[in-house]
């Protein structure tokens, strides 16, 4: 596939593998019952498994990112979605409790082998397609979270036809067609990773040369934090926007279950968008805005005692949530070649520690504080907005005197 349609149709099926990989992710969450009755595991067992999850997918990331910046981005990508596959098999099959629990840490160590990969793909063909880089990593959030979304309602819909082993099977096949997608569209033509069709180097990135003045390990240090409490007040709205909406304010399950599902819905939307608000906002400290938004819509959530104020909040943090995902990864993006997979390998273990530490302070502080919970999330965000003004200078180096879009490059077998 040449040309510049070409590299768009690969783009395509990458997205599209993203997407399919995402669907077995949340399959699991509608079986937790099962793996009290099935597996006879305990509340705590089951959150070791989820948490073991999370934590083998952070610590492997810089594994992951060291490797994409020396073998490539393909190999490594089709490597951790491959031993993704494995364990998301193995799990179908899985007879006792300790086998669930390490299927779960072995599908998060391919996880994390494959994220700095995929984020590094991504932005390679975001800059081949003439889309950029920060586009298309908004256009991956988008992929990411269709997937997620999918999967529950996969299940809700063949409720009855399928059982936990059918579900991880399908998700086992899911995987591999994931697998074979990324597999596709980086088909070796002979060419080394990183050379042009032409068999030149291809240009850097856009503000390649500005982040290159800057010190890498605080830069990905200060990008990784941020994005450590945007995950970690997502994470902690899991657990705490049910107990809330169900509780003191006495909404049903099937309300809030709506209402979430809006919020991801709005979430993949503005995620999709996200690329170019990042762009067009280089004069502006979007990042220190945002949590700023963030903050309010928390506050809001903790005076309020309707619940369709909570939930109007709930929506509203969540249609400004993507577009720090965006910012900090579309920094990554802009990096040279070769420090790419090392900056989102790290990034990313930083980042996930928000998807771990979130959900058990929230539901800690719930216990003690209820609605004041959200009151200590807002100081968080309100923490991260001043963190990001101090940076802004940081964050707005890549897209500074940025001048439409940027150059395209040729097509490249990654």
């Amino acid at each position: 596939m040449n040309g510049r349609a070409g590299v768009r149709l690969r783009l395509v099926a990458l997205l599209t593998a993203v997407g399919v990989a995402n669907v077995a992710y949340t399959v699991l969450i509608p079986f937790v019952p099962t793996l009290n009755t099935l597996f006879q595991m305990s509340a705590v067992l089951i959150g070791v498994a989820f948490a073991g999850f999370a934590a083998a997918k952070a610590l492997s990331q810089p594994l992951g990112g060291w490797l994409v910046d020396r073998i490539g981005g393909r190999t490594i990508a089709i490597a951790g979605l491959a031993v993704t596959a494995l364990a998301t098999a193995a799990l179908a099959v899985a007879t006792t409790s300790a086998q669930v629990v390490a299927c779960r840490f072995v599908w998060g160590l391919g996880e994390g082998l494959a994220m700095p990969a995929l984020y590094r793909l991504t932005a390679q063909l975001g800059n081949e397609s003439g889309h950029g880089s920060d586009r298309t990593l908004g256009w991956f959030g988008t992929a990411a979270v269709a997937g997620m979304t999918v999967g529950p309602g996969l299940i809700a819909a063949l409720s009855g036809v399928i059982d936990f082993r059918s579900a991880f099977a399908g998700g086992a096949l899911l995987t591999v067609l994931a697998t074979v997608l990324v597999a596709l569209a980086f088909r070796r033509g002979g060419r080394p990773e990183g050379s042009s069709a032409s068999g030149g180097t291809p240009a850097p990135a856009e503000g390649a040369e500005r982040l290159s003045r800057l010190p890498l390990i605080p830069l990905v240090l200060v990008l990784g934090v941020l994005d450590l409490a945007n995950n970690a007040v997502y994470a902690a709205l899991e657990p705490l926007f049910p107990l809330h909406g169900t509780g003191p304010l006495g909404a049903g399950e099937q309300a809030v279950s709506v209402s979430f599902f809006l919020g991801l819905a709005v979430f993949a939307v503005f995620s999709w968008v996200g690329g170019r608000i990042v762009r067009l906002s280089g004069g502006f400290p979007l990042a220190a805005a945002v949590f700023a938004v963030q903050a309010a819509a928390l506050a809001l959530a903790w005076v309020t005692g309707s619940y369709g104020v909570f939930t109007a909040a709930f929506i509203g943090l969540m249609a400004v949530q993507p577009l720090v995902y965006v910012n900090m990864r579309a920094v990554i993006g802009r990096l040279g070649e070769g420090r790419q997979g090392w900056a989102f390998g790290w990034f990313g273990l930083v980042s996930d520690l928000g998807w771990v530490a979130g959900p058990i302070a929230a539901t800690a502080a719930y216990q003690v504080l209820g609605g004041g919970s959200f009151a200590l999330l807002a100081v968080v965000a309100v923490a991260a907005s001043a963190l990001s003004a101090a940076a802004f200078p940081w964050l707005r180096a890549p897209f500074r005197q940025d001048s439409g879009t940027p150059p395209v490059q040729q097509a490249t077998s990654a």
